[in-house]
């Protein structure tokens, strides 16, 4: 069976201003990411060192990995965060918790992290074959791109409307009138940004990933 592996990293934080506040925020996420997303988890996501966490899911799902990033990064707020993914096999049992297994998809997933950050990305993609990886890479960096530039406004909106609320009941929630939502979103470029993402999720949901890896 093939599976999706994603590392994920805060970017320079040892640099950051209480960082032991930061950690037990990023131990509280990943609570939320396992109750969120707990119907597409092949192993539950872990903090594995304080400043890093990882996640594993069936390569049928792995269209759920970007979703995932998204949530932690909108929910961790000013926190830069780096991302690998990677996609193959595992040469271990699979683990109830993401965490003390090995094989290609690890493999990948860590080629892909410390490429992007080789190369300065937020963002990167590892055994997913030369053209498609390349695809994968540019659209969503360019995601990435859009989503750090939202204000706190535009955040604290779209962090309501991935939970699932509608653009009215998130107007009542903010306090705010459904004119002033539609603006947020406006700004934020939501409907250019989820039409991108879709796309993105598109290419994850390549049959030829199900089937066989193929080498990038």
């Amino acid at each position: 069976m093939l599976y999706a592996a994603a590392k994920f990293d805060m970017i320079g934080s040892r640099k950051l201003h209480k960082r032991d506040d930061v950690q037990r925020h990023f131990l509280l996420v990943t609570d939320e990411i396992n109750s969120k997303f707990s119907d597409y988890l092949a192993a539950d996501f872990v903090v594995t060192h304080g400043d890093e966490a990882q996640v594993l899911l069936e390569a049928s799902d792995a269209k759920w990995v970007f979703r995932i990033f998204e949530y932690l990064s909108v929910s961790m707020g000013e926190v830069d965060l780096r991302c690998g993914i990677g996609i193959g096999t595992l040469n271990t049992e699979l683990q109830e918790r993401s965490i003390g297994m090995d094989g290609e998809a690890w493999q990948h997933a860590k080629t892909a992290i410390e490429t992007a950050k080789r190369k300065r990305q937020i963002i990167g993609f590892s055994g997913f074959g030369q053209d498609l990886q390349s695809h994968l890479t540019a659209l969503a960096n360019l995601l990435c791109y859009l989503q750090v530039r939202w204000t706190n406004e535009q955040v604290e909106t779209i962090r309501l409307l991935s939970q699932g609320y509608a653009q009215r009941e998130i107007a009542l929630l903010l306090g705010i009138s459904d004119a002033a939502v539609s603006k947020r979103l406006k700004a934020a470029g939501w409907q250019h940004y989820d039409r991108g993402r879709r796309s993105l999720e598109k290419l994850l949901e390549n049959p030829s990933l199900h089937q066989k890896n193929t080498p990038s």
